[in-house]
């Protein structure tokens, strides 16, 4: 897929977010690493680094976030599967060396950049818990419950890196689909 320069850099710096973690991210790799000249990145991102890690986060939320509402209209575990889905390719296509870079800003030791990256698990959390809630789960456990999934998800992210296999990410879908089902049953 063609994407434009600034399109370009905005992905390579959540891939190499993810799989290097922020303090590793550098302008210089990206720029070679994305094919572009070193002054593309302060032509398109004035404010440096802090403003490319800064856009990176919260495209890559949007995008998550956009999946996570298409899953929505074929109902909640498709809206789950969706999310499930986004890091089964990262991982897949990244040979598990890539994982959730919202996470590894989350867990960085940036304020500013972390407290970007808490939105964005906050936005995912709020989105899959009106999925639930619509669903005909209690609104009042659908929070609880979408929180646990986004947890589930990013460690399961962490498992398969580690083990170099999707196994624990399979895994957890398949416990999270039970896990719904029975929020459903509760009704």
């Amino acid at each position: 897929m063609a994407r434009d320069t600034r399109t370009r850099m905005i992905y390579g710096a959540a891939r190499m977010i993810g799989t290097r973690g922020v303090g590793a991210m550098s302008l210089r790799d990206l720029a070679k690493e994305a094919g572009v000249p070193i002054g593309s990145t302060y032509h398109h991102f004035p404010g440096g680094r802090q403003q490319l890690i800064e856009e990176a986060i919260r495209t890559i939320g949007g995008a998550v976030t956009r999946r996570i509402e298409v899953g929505r209209e074929r109902g909640p575990v498709a809206a789950l599967d969706a999310f499930g889905d986004e890091w089964r390719a990262v991982l897949e296509d990244t040979g598990f060396s890539s994982g959730c870079p919202v996470f590894s800003v989350a867990t960085g030791d940036d304020p500013g950049l972390r407290d970007i990256a808490t939105e964005v698990l906050e936005s995912w959390q709020a989105s899959l818990a009106d999925v639930l809630s619509d669903a005909g789960i209690d609104p009042g456990r659908a929070p609880r419950l979408a929180m646990f999934v986004v947890a589930a998800i990013e460690g399961a992210v962490a498992l398969c890196q580690a083990e170099q296999s999707i196994a624990p990410l399979r895994d957890t879908m398949t416990e999270i689909h039970h896990l719904v089902d029975d929020a459903l049953g509760d009704r």
